[in-house]
């Protein structure tokens, strides 16, 4: 389980920040070309508002791989203790 994966590249025009991290692009590129291994349980959960782990970027990421992505509605890049402490106890059964 994935939470708010920093995937790519990400900016914020609302609080003018952003952040490239190195290799920022190599994911993508190692995912496109089936050289990225993708695990075989896995599943990402990012916030809509998250600027840091933008949404778009992770779903494409995880498209790519035939990852499930859940999208949490109104949430940030710090997801609420609740809903993560749901998800674990569901994932840990």
């Amino acid at each position: 389980m994935l939470l708010s994966p920093i995937v790519g590249e990400f900016s914020s025009e609302e609080i003018r920040m952003g952040f490239i991290p190195p290799y920022s692009k190599r994911l993508f590129e190692l995912a496109s070309q089936n050289k990225y291994p993708t695990p075989i349980n896995c599943e990402i959960h990012v916030g809509s508002e998250d600027w840091q782990s933008n949404p778009s970027n992770v779903t494409a990421f995880a498209e790519l791989l035939g990852i499930k992505v859940n999208i949490v509605q109104n949430g940030g890049h710090s997801l609420d203790k609740d809903y993560v402490s749901q998800q674990l106890d569901r994932w840990l059964k």
